[in-house]
């Protein structure tokens, strides 16, 4: 059985390599003497894929694509805010947040598929060893450290109470940066800390740190009922898409093609991916130390597409919570397929 499975996965990849080179080949003599069309981006330390891929392999591939992304510092606000606010031209970030927003009236689409739901181990709350908190019961009366309200653990919390015969006004959620959950967890400002999605960086250096433990079934994994879906997309405005299309689909290329390049050399040496982290998140002040927890693109051929059940997750979920009203959004009102890099109409 297993060589079985590896045979069809070899088989998958192979498909997806020779549907990638075969689109690259077609579109690099197009791009090649076009200007550059500029994308506003949320500005960070954190390395992204296109930097990675450059720093692994000396391709530029953002160039290769005709595009030019335009860093923006946005302050007080998410990624969410920034993009429905016109301030930058794409965003991302969990899918909850976009179809809760797309239910009120925002107008935007999510386009591709990013992270997926990670094993259980790797993410979900922390508590410290000590702690009288084992089980979700026993969270009634604590406070947990979230890195924001009405986002993704926030609503991962509120399912996994319910599913636990409680409600969330029986715990009380303390917004603190991911960054500083550790310490406000080692000092005892909050009971539990809340990395319910995927995990990262911070969550497993707290766990290498010691001291600390996970509670059971509190990752977005467990939730789902251990079923694998996508969590992370990229999303664009509607009003953009109908503006530039062309460059929606050569950004949404590039991303595809920088994304696959890391991850399969993660597959081959993480090490190598892991110090080029370090070197750029050096580079642009970030944190290098944290390198070392890097897992490479939390991404899976497996999930070429958005599907509906990752979003029916979600409007049933607001629809229990009477945050919809039964049909009032449709699944095409959130996203399409259209833009990605490997749809075939």
């Amino acid at each position: 059985m297993n060589n079985q499975r590896k045979i069809v996965l070899a088989s998958v990849l192979a498909v997806i390599i020779t549907t990638s080179l075969l689109g690259w080949f077609v579109v690099k003599k197009t791009n090649q003497n076009r200007d550059p069309e500029v994308i506003r981006v949320s500005d960070s330390s954190v390395p992204n894929n296109f930097e990675l891929a450059k720093r692994l392999t000396g391709k530029d591939i953002l160039k290769e694509e005709a595009v030019s992304l335009k860093p923006i510092t946005i302050h007080g606000a998410g990624g969410g805010l920034a993009l429905l606010g016109h301030n930058t031209d794409v965003g991302g970030g969990s899918i909850s947040i976009w179809v809760n927003a797309i239910g009120r009236g925002a107008k935007a689409k999510l386009l591709l598929p990013g992270s997926i739901t990670e094993r259980p181990e790797q993410s979900g709350l922390l508590v410290l060893e000590e702690s009288n908190i084992h089980t979700i019961k026993d969270l009634v009366g604590k406070k947990i450290a979230v890195n924001v309200l009405g986002a993704e653990a926030d609503f991962i919390i509120r399912i996994f109470l319910k599913q636990n015969g409680l409600s969330n006004n029986q715990v009380e959620l303390v917004v603190v940066p991911n960054e500083n959950q550790e310490q406000v967890l080692r000092s005892h400002q909050v009971d539990a800390v809340a990395w319910t999605s995927t995990g990262g960086l911070q969550f497993d250096r707290a766990v290498e740190n010691g001291g600390v433990r996970r509670i059971s079934g509190t990752s977005s994994f467990e939730t789902r009922g251990g079923v694998s879906q996508i969590i992370t997309v990229e999303v664009f405005r509607d009003d953009f898409i109908k503006e530039h299309p062309e460059l929606v689909r050569r950004y949404l290329r590039a991303v595809d093609r920088a994304r696959y390049i890391v991850w399969q050399e993660f597959q081959k040496n993480p090490d190598r991916v892991r110090k080029a982290y370090g070197e750029i998140s050096a580079e642009k002040g970030g944190n290098p130390e944290l390198a070392k927890f890097y897992r490479g693109v939390r991404w899976s051929p497996k999930h070429q597409f958005i599907r509906d059940s990752d979003i029916q997750f979600w409007v049933d979920r607001f629809t229990e919570a009477g945050m919809f009203k039964p049909g009032q959004i449709k699944l095409s009102d959130v996203y399409t397929n259209e833009f990605n890099p490997l749809y075939k109409k």
